[in-house]
């Protein structure tokens, strides 16, 4: 990894650990980090989750059809969009499953507090937990995911 990347990967680390999102450990589990780049220039941190996705049962959860919603959507007078900023980091890891979540990279191991992007499940963990959200809200409000 250049000293660039390896400045910016950094800097992510440091954001995440003061968030609460990740923390040092040691585990078992160790996934590899890779930089993505984005559209508009910056880098993002992932993890390589694809080995703990392979041997994770999925979770059947039914995730909303862009066309289902459209055609719900069809009638409606008002819309409106709401951006959950790390919407899955709002959602804890299960305390017993943190270790399974965990990552390396050339500032150590660590591990994921909050649902990272990338899990098998975390799709439909999320839309599971906001479709609860909305429970009352049935014929008022569509919801869905964009990831």
């Amino acid at each position: 990894m250049n000293p660039a990347k390896r400045e910016l990967l950094k800097k992510e680390l440091d954001s995440l650990l003061a968030d609460g999102i990740i923390e040092e450990c040691e585990s078992p589990y160790a996934s590899p980090v890779v930089l993505v780049p984005k559209p508009n220039g910056s880098m993002s941190l992932c993890v390589d989750f694809r080995k703990l996705n392979a041997t994770t049962i999925a979770d059947t959860y039914p995730l909303p059809r862009m066309d289902d919603l459209l055609t719900e959507a069809k009638s409606t007078a008002y819309m409106s969009t709401l951006d959950l900023k790390s919407g899955y980091h709002q959602i804890k890891v299960h305390e017993a499953d943190q270790d399974k979540a965990a990552f390396i990279c050339p500032f150590g191991t660590y591990k994921y507090l909050r649902m990272p992007f990338g899990l098998r499940n975390a799709p439909a963990t999320f839309q599971s937990l906001i479709d609860k959200f909305r429970a009352g809200l049935k014929n008022v409000c569509l919801i869905w995911t964009i990831s």
